[in-house]
């Protein structure tokens, strides 16, 4: 019994610690940010934060991986839409709602560090894009069976690539989206819908 409150502690303090990370990664940037700052956003002696992040990097990567669980439980629902419209609208919803409220900083400093750091691009791909791919394209391919699996894969990669647009013009600060970005999975799964429904009636011809 110990030993789990223990381990619940230190999940919390550490859960603690990336949060203060992301708020200054993202008011300062990554490299002028130091450890010392995120201490203090933390609340807590720079020394703590060393008992369990070796340095600023593995901060990074820490941010990483818990944006990558929040996206990846996004597209895990119990029970997947029977109809081609609920698909599309959960596939663009779950990675819209994970990656955006409430994680609009975090999403922000791992994006700013995609294009110049190798190991987090590297993550980025295998761990959040490659497991969104391949949830949508088996999804996808039971809702549309006669749809070309080649042509499938690069639907799916238009679909994860307005994902990431329409994301990354949020944070660029977009009057629009932010006033109606619940609106935007339906409006979306009306604009795609029927292109999808037409490809599927002409694979049966």
């Amino acid at each position: 019994m110990k030993d789990a409150v223990q381990e619940q502690l230190a999940s919390a303090r550490r859960t603690q610690i990336l949060e203060a990370a992301a708020q200054v990664f993202a008011s300062k940037g990554f490299h002028p940010s130091t450890i010392r700052d995120i201490a203090r956003a933390a609340g807590i002696a720079e020394g703590t934060i060393y008992n369990y992040f070796d340095n600023k990097g593995a901060l990074l990567l820490g941010l990483f991986d818990l944006m990558s669980q929040r996206a990846r439980a996004a597209l895990t629902p119990a029970a997947p839409p029977a109809d081609l419209r609920g698909l599309v609208r959960l596939y663009l919803s779950g990675p819209l709602q994970a990656l955006s409220e409430g994680n609009a900083e975090l999403f922000r400093v791992i994006v700013s560090e995609v294009m110049v750091n190798p190991e987090v691009r590297a993550r980025f791909y295998a761990e959040l894009l490659t497991p969104m791919l391949a949830a949508g394209q088996e999804a996808f391919r039971l809702a549309l069976p006669t749809h070309d699996p080649a042509r499938l894969a690069l639907t799916m990669r238009a679909l994860s690539a307005l994902i990431l647009g329409l994301l990354l013009e949020r944070l660029m600060g977009d009057a629009t989206l932010e006033d109606r970005w619940d609106e935007v999975p339906e409006a979306l799964a009306e604009l795609l819908i029927h292109g999808l429904e037409a490809e599927e009636r002409g694979g049966k011809r």
